[in-house]
């Protein structure tokens, strides 16, 4: 009996090595590839969208006639949202036309696409770069942070050496948010200096592209 446990333990064992030497063991083709130099694991995947400048200035226009598309949506889209609260007869009947206001967006955002000498993939490429940069251009000027640095460091100037230590790690830290905020350290690190090179470019107008975007969602657009 101890010789047949014997036997079935040295048999489990046995075989488990062979199920770990076979699951260690790469499979032909994988080892055909790798000693044919095929591709690592990573390699051969996409890097960020490269934004050139003449899509850049296809998208700034792109933009304009979009300012325009969702302008005359959310209106439309407000008027739905007030008479099916109020519960209305009309609700219905709004409601479609709510639905025409929505397809109707969507082709002239296609059309405007089209018309820019853009595709798709170009639109929404260039919005993640062009949302990164200027969003975070806005949240340094919202933040008011240079401002702030500046009077941190007027009121550390008034005060004696000794005071003026504690307050250096604070001063510090304030400056380096400030440089990273005017270097779009986050943005350059996402996407590479050459994407938010070019998009800086065009700041003026993204910005005021972005305002007034902010306006049509706010419903103080005129």
């Amino acid at each position: 009996m101890r010789k047949v446990l014997c036997g079935l333990w040295v048999l489990l064992a046995f075989s488990a090595c062979k199920k770990e030497e076979a699951a260690s063991r790469p499979a032909p083709e994988q080892a055909d590839g790798a000693l044919a130099g095929g591709p690592e694991a990573g390699e051969g995947e996409a890097g960020p969208y490269v934004v050139t400048k003449e899509k850049l200035d296809a998208y700034v226009g792109y933009q304009r006639q979009m300012l325009e598309v969702y302008g005359s949506m959310l209106k439309g889209l407000h008027n739905l949202g007030a008479l099916v609260d109020a519960g209305t007869p009309e609700a219905a009947a709004s409601a479609r036309a709510g639905l025409k206001v929505v397809e109707a967006k969507a082709k002239a955002e296609a059309e405007a696409r089209v018309a820019s000498g853009l595709s798709e993939a170009d639109v929404n490429g260039i919005a993640e770069v062009v949302t990164a940069v200027i969003s975070q251009r806005q949240l340094g000027r919202t933040l008011q942070y240079e401002e702030e640095l500046k009077k941190l460091e007027a009121l550390q100037a008034k005060l004696p050496p000794e005071q003026q230590e504690g307050l250096a790690a604070q001063v510090a830290s304030m400056r380096r948010q400030v440089e990273s905020f005017e270097k779009l350290a986050d943005a350059r690190r996402e996407y590479g200096d050459a994407n938010v090179d070019v998009v800086l470019t065009r700041e003026e107008d993204l910005v005021r592209n972005y305002q007034e975007m902010l306006r049509v969602f706010t419903g103080t657009r005129r």
